[in-house]
């Protein structure tokens, strides 16, 4: 959503709420994913329109584990934990997961500016950077977050920008291949789909 400016946001906000514009509309009059639109009505229907004037926010290491604790051990779903949280995009979650694995499962906050010249390279003997030599097998907690993480983004991918749902030929394809590439069942798939509202699924689908 950081294409849309403040008096967007609050302008699609009250089409929607005062003028019954659908998600879908406003997803085409405004060239924005109805994801997003979506998320972005779930955020201020949450915290009201003053969520609009909340400052950049750099989080810490400690705000962050305690989200990613929501979702990994406490088996929340993403999408509510981020707008419980109020944060703007509904991406960051995903980003701090990614980062959080990639760095041996510690939280690491990037610090701005250049780094000092004896912090541009660390590596050990065998030539890994510190991040790789920390890597270990994820946890079952974590590999079912992550096989999660990877539906959504599967599903979310057949989502078209206007009124449409994918058909469910598509859908039932993508089921398919998720289960091939993750070696999960249809109905931990199906569950992780039906999970997320934004999700197109094959009950809604033609």
């Amino acid at each position: 959503m950081s294409k849309l400016s403040k008096q967007d946001k609050a302008e699609i906000y009250h089409l929607w709420h005062d003028y019954q514009i659908s998600p879908a509309e406003l997803s085409q009059r405004y060239r924005v994913g109805k994801t997003n639109i979506n998320y972005l009505l779930a955020l201020i229907g949450r915290h009201g329109l003053a969520i609009l004037d909340q400052p950049f926010t750099a989080y810490t290491s400690d705000f962050k584990e305690q989200a990613l604790r929501r979702i990994i051990v406490e088996h929340e779903p993403a999408r509510r934990v981020s707008i419980d949280l109020g944060l703007k995009s509904s991406g960051m979650l995903s980003n701090w997961l990614r980062e959080y694995r990639k760095n041996g499962y510690n939280i690491v906050n990037k610090q701005r500016g250049r780094p000092p010249h004896d912090q541009k390279r660390t590596a050990d003997q065998t030539g890994k950077s510190s991040a790789q030599a920390r890597e270990r097998p994820l946890t079952p907690a974590e590999l079912e977050a992550e096989n999660r993480e990877r539906i959504r983004k599967k599903i979310e991918r057949l989502s078209r920008p206007a009124d449409q749902e994918p058909q469910a030929a598509e859908i039932a394809q993508a089921v398919t291949q998720l289960r091939r590439e993750l070696k999960v069942s249809v109905t931990f798939i199906l569950d992780a789909i039906n999970a997320n509202p934004d999700l197109p699924h094959l009950s809604r689908s033609n």
